[in-house]
């Protein structure tokens, strides 16, 4: 008769441990490193419109995260 609904979670639980899930600052962070690696590479380039709007737009979502970053600090 073996298995209960505790046996069964209390596994669960155990493989959820052994995942390398990322928390919402990792993420963050992870997502910063990302888009400040893209920003070099499009700057490296020859300039064009396309790529100043997309280093208009990683700009912005830089300083999005980086005060989402901030505010999380202060928690």
């Amino acid at each position: 008769m073996g298995l209960g609904w505790g046996t069964f979670f209390g596994g669960i639980g155990k493989l959820l441990d052994k995942v390398p899930i990322q928390g919402r600052k990792e993420r963050w962070k992870n997502e910063v490193d990302n888009l400040t690696k893209e920003r070099v590479k499009l700057i490296e380039g020859r300039c064009d419109e396309k790529k100043a709007a997309q280093v208009v737009a990683i700009d912005g979502r830089l300083t999005y995260l980086n005060q989402l970053l901030k505010n999380s600090a202060s928690d």
